[in-house]
C-alpha cells in the first residue's frame, strides 16, 4: 500500500488541470501496480474532498497513451455524480467520447468512456461486450457489496478472459455490516488520511460541537445496522428535538453557509419551514424534488443560506462554501456519517474552518456514531469545537510509565481532564504528554489574582515551554502575548492557551509582533526574542559585515547564543550582542 509521505503545500484554487503532489502519487501507484505488477484489482482509500474523481481522469488518461487500451466503464449509484464526472472528463479529457447510460439517457456503446448507473446498467448490459472494456471505475465502491453491483462486476470483469483493470474508489471501505470493500477490490493502491490532507491545506479542519438530547434511541428499531428511518424521523421531527437543532445552529453556525442532514423527508421539510419562519432563507431536497438542480443551483449562488435534506446531499455533492454541517439525524454508521462530514471540509477562499454540529443522544450516545469515534476518540470525549482529530493526534502523543495512569487517561472525556490528570501524576511516571511535549506544572490561578502573581506565572509556564522569547501586557482581565514570528494555530499553542487561563484567571490573547512595511524591524523582531524587562539600546546595522550590533544586559551565555542564532535566522545578518553578562 502506498501512502503518503510528503508533498508540497498548494493552495486550493489551483488551475484546474494541475494535480495535486498526492494525486500524481495516486495516479502513479495505480498505473505501476497495472503495467508493472499486472494487478487487475485495487482500491484508492481517499476521503471526501481528495478529488477522486480527478484522479480517476487522470489515470484513464495515463492508461489510453496507446492506441491499444480498451473502453472505459465508470460505474456509481447516483445522477449527480455520473454528471459531475462527465464535466470533469470533459474538461481534462475533451477529446474522447463519452456516453451516458442512466434513466432515460441511453449508451450507444462506441463511446470511449461510458458512465453508467448502476441501476440502469443492470437492466442493460447485455447489449455491452465485456471483452471491449479494459477499465472498469467503480465510485463509492464500499456498495459493491450489494447484489445489483456484484452482478455488474461479474459481467464486466469477473467472467472475461481480458486483462481488465477493476479499479475501486471510497472515502469509507469499512461497511457497517463489517465487511469491506476490499473483499472486491483486493489490496489498497493508495491511501491517504482526512488530517494528513488537512495539514497540507487541501481541506480545512473541523470545530466540532455536540449537543445532548435525551431522545430515548435505546428503544427503536433497527434496518440494515442503523435506526429505522420512519422510527427516527419522528423522534428527530419532535417540536422540542427541532427547537434544540434550531438553537443549537443560531448558537454555532449562524452566518454560515448550511447543510442540514436530516432523518426523513416530512423531517427536512419542517426544519426547512422552522428556519424560514425564523427569518433564515432555507429549503428543503429529497429524492422526490423534481427541481433538484434549481435548488442546488440557488444553494450553490448563495440565494439559499440553510438546505435541508434526506437522501441526496450524502455522497457525489460538492460545494466547496459550505462551512456548517448540522448532523440532525444519529446514525450508527460510520459510513453514513463520514460521507456527511465530509460535505464540509472542502476548502474555499476565507474559509477557515467547518463547523459541524451533532445533535446526539445523552440517554442512548454508545449506540450513535460520531465524529470523535471517527478520530478513534472514546465516546463519551467533547471536543468543545475544536477538531477531534487533532485532539487524537495530541492524545496519541502522550507516554506514561504507569498502567493505572494509562487507564485514567483513557476514561477522560476532555483534553483539560487529561491536562489536569497529567499534572497530578508524579514527575516520573509521565515520560511525555500531549503531542510529545513536557507536561507543564503549576497551581491553579483565582479570580482575585494579582497581576504581579499573574505575571510571575506566565513567565514560569512560558519557560517550561520553551516560550521565553514572548513579550507580556497584562492587566485585570486580560494577558496579551507577542511571540516573534509566531505560528500560534496550533494544538500546542491551543494547550498553552489553556494554560495561561486557567494560571491567570484572564483571557488570553496572542498577537503577531509590530511590523513596519511589512516587514519586522530589527528592534522589534530581537525585543521580542529576549526575556521580559530586558531593554535594547545602540542598535546599529553594518551594511559591510551584514550584522546588527545591539546593547543588552543581563544575558545568560547560553541565551545569548541562542538569540544570536535564531536572529540570524530570521532576519538573514548577523547579530553581535554586547554589554553585561549575566552568570545564571
Amino acid at each position: 500500500m502506498t501512502k503518503l509521505t510528503s508533498a508540497t503545500r498548494h493552495d486550493s484554487a489551483s488551475k484546474p488541470f494541475r494535480l495535486r503532489p498526492y494525486q500524481k502519487m495516486a495516479v502513479a501507484a495505480v498505473v505501476s501496480r497495472y503495467q508493472e505488477a499486472h494487478q487487475r484489482r485495487m482500491l484508492l482509500y481517499l476521503p471526501t474532498g481528495a478529488g477522486k474523481t480527478v484522479i480517476a481522469t487522470h489515470i484513464i488518461k495515463a492508461l489510453r497513451t496507446g492506441n491499444t487500451f480498451g473502453k472505459v466503464l465508470f460505474v456509481a449509484h447516483r445522477r449527480e455524480i455520473i454528471n459531475q464526472t462527465a464535466h470533469t472528463i470533459g474538461r481534462h479529457l475533451p477529446r474522447l467520447k463519452v456516453q451516458i447510460e442512466q434513466g432515460k439517457r441511453s449508451a450507444r456503446g462506441n463511446g470511449d468512456i461510458t458512465l453508467a448507473s448502476v441501476q440502469s446498467l443492470v437492466r442493460r448490459k447485455e447489449k455491452y461486450d465485456p471483452k471491449a472494456y479494459a477499465l472498469i471505475i467503480c465510485d463509492e465502491c464500499h456498495r459493491a457489496l450489494s447484489p445489483s453491483w456484484g452482478e455488474v462486476i461479474d459481467y464486466f470483469h469477473t467472467r472475461t478472459d481480458q486483462n481488465t483493470l477493476l479499479l475501486g474508489m471510497t472515502a469509507t471501505p469499512q461497511r457497517t455490516d463489517g465487511r469491506s470493500a476490499l473483499d472486491v477490490f483486493g489490496r489498497t493502491a493508495f491511501e491517504i488520511t482526512r488530517t494528513e490532507l488537512e495539514d497540507l491545506g487541501y481541506l480545512v479542519p473541523m470545530q466540532y460541537f455536540t449537543v445532548g438530547s435525551h431522545l430515548n434511541l435505546d428503544h427503536l428499531k433497527m434496518s440494515a445496522g442503523d435506526f429505522q428511518v420512519g422510527a427516527l424521523s419522528r423522534v428527530m421531527n419532535a417540536p422540542a428535538t427541532r427547537a434544540l437543532t434550531l438553537q443549537a445552529w443560531f448558537e454555532q453556525g449562524q452566518g454560515r453557509k448550511t447543510i442540514v442532514f436530516c432523518a426523513g423527508v416530512e423531517h427536512a421539510g419542517q426544519l426547512a419551514a422552522d428556519f424560514s419562519a425564523m427569518g433564515i432563507s432555507a429549503e428543503k431536497i429529497d429524492g422526490k424534488s423534481k427541481d433538484r438542480g434549481e435548488i442546488l443551483n440557488r444553494f450553490d449562488k448563495g440565494q439559499i443560506q440553510v438546505l435541508t435534506n434526506y437522501g441526496v446531499l450524502t455522497e457525489g455533492f460538492d460545494d466547496p462554501t459550505v462551512a456548517c454541517i448540522l448532523m440532525a439525524r444519529p446514525t450508527t454508521s460510520p459510513l453514513v456519517y463520514t460521507q456527511c462530514i465530509g460535505r464540509g471540509l472542502r476548502t474555499a477562499p476565507g474559509k477557515a474552518a467547518c463547523v459541524v454540529i451533532d445533535i446526539v443522544d445523552r440517554s442512548t450516545h454508545q449506540l450513535q456514531y460520531g465524529a470523535t469515534q471517527m478520530a478513534g476518540l472514546p465516546k463519551k470525549w467533547q471536543s468543545r469545537g475544536a477538531d477531534p482529530f487533532r485532539q487524537a493526534r495530541s492524545f496519541s502523543g502522550i507516554k506514561v510509565t504507569c498502567t493505572d495512569a494509562f487507564l485514567r487517561l483513557r476514561e477522560a472525556s476532555s483534553l483539560e481532564e487529561v491536562q489536569s490528570i497529567l499534572m497530578r501524576l508524579p514527575p516520573e511516571v509521565v515520560t511525555a504528554g500531549l503531542d510529545g511535549e513536557p507536561v507543564l506544572h503549576y497551581e491553579p490561578g483565582e479570580q482575585d489574582c494579582t497581576i504581579s502573581r499573574a505575571r510571575e506565572s506566565i513567565r514560569e509556564i512560558l519557560k517550561q515551554a520553551g516560550c521565553v522569547g514572548a513579550r507580556l501586557q497584562i492587566d485585570e482581565t486580560t494577558v496579551r502575548i507577542q511571540f516573534r514570528e509566531p505560528e500560534t494555530q496550533n494544538e500546542r499553542y491551543a494547550y498553552l492557551k489553556w494554560h495561561l487561563k486557567r494560571a491567570t484567571c484572564r483571557h488570553v490573547v496572542y498577537e503577531p509582533p509590530n511590523r513596519k512595511n511589512g516587514a519586522v524591524s530589527p528592534r522589534t523582531l530581537l525585543r521580542s526574542m529576549l526575556p521580559e524587562g530586558c531593554r535594547v539600546s545602540n542598535l546599529a546595522a553594518n551594511t559591510r559585515n551584514n550584522t546588527i550590533t545591539a546593547t543588552v544586559s543581563g544575558l545568560t551565555p547560553d541565551l545569548i547564543q541562542r538569540v544570536q542564532a535564531d536572529f540570524e535566522d530570521e532576519y538573514g545578518m548577523a547579530l553581535d550582542l554586547q554589554g553585561q553578562m549575566s552568570l545564571f
